[in-house]
């Protein structure tokens, strides 16, 4: 987007981060080489009177990354429940929120640094995409996905499927009690079957 105004680069670039699903993430803290490129960025956008525009595109990258995370703290799960989950750690927090600020930074000096600089901004929001399609541990679409199910075979998944439907019943008719131990003696049989030696 080389041409286009600063500020409106940043904006679209926000508004693309607003999308990404963060609940689980894979992604490391910034290393050497990304504190560099950002430093780089730092004093180019200086040096282009642009200081003002890094801050606010850093703060609102920022409080993007926590709005994504408010967001996916709420997930149906196995126990056909909407508690509030989260995968992400303060960690990868820290590293999520990072990866925002840096292409952020990127969208401001665009048209003021190398290639190789802005390749390396971008690098940490490229890995919370390829990411952001594993779905969380213990979601309704992580349980019914085909290749999870595949493994376990047809005779595990229809014995899960009339437990879970029988620990529903038994969650509304007698209390989360009920419905909850037996959700978790299913889990823990599917997990030592799935574990056990095979022929």
């Amino acid at each position: 987007m080389v041409g286009v105004n600063p500020r409106d680069r940043v904006a679209a670039t926000l508004e693309g981060l607003d999308r990404l699903n963060l609940q689980v993430i894979v992604l490391a803290q910034p290393d050497a080489t990304r504190q560099v490129a950002r430093e780089r960025a730092r004093a180019a956008a200086k040096r282009a009177g642009r200081s003002e525009l890094f801050v606010e595109a850093v703060t609102a990258a920022r409080e993007t990354a926590m709005r994504a995370f408010s967001r996916g703290g709420f997930s149906g799960t196995w126990a056909a429940t909407d508690w509030s989950i989260s995968v992400a750690n303060a960690g990868d927090r820290v590293a999520a929120a990072a990866a925002f600020e840096e292409a952020a930074v990127a969208a401001v000096v665009e048209d003021l640094v190398d290639d190789e600089t802005l390749e390396i901004l971008r690098s940490g929001v490229g890995e919370l995409e390829r990411s952001s399609s594993v779905p969380s541990p213990g979601s309704l679409s992580a349980l019914a996905d085909p290749g999870r199910l595949a493994n376990w075979g047809s005779w595990s998944v229809g014995i899960a499927a009339v437990l879970i439907v029988l620990a529903v019943a038994l969650w509304v008719s007698f209390g989360a009690g009920f419905g909850l131990l037996v959700l978790v003696v299913v889990a823990l049989g599917l997990a030592r079957r799935r574990s056990g030696p095979r022929s």
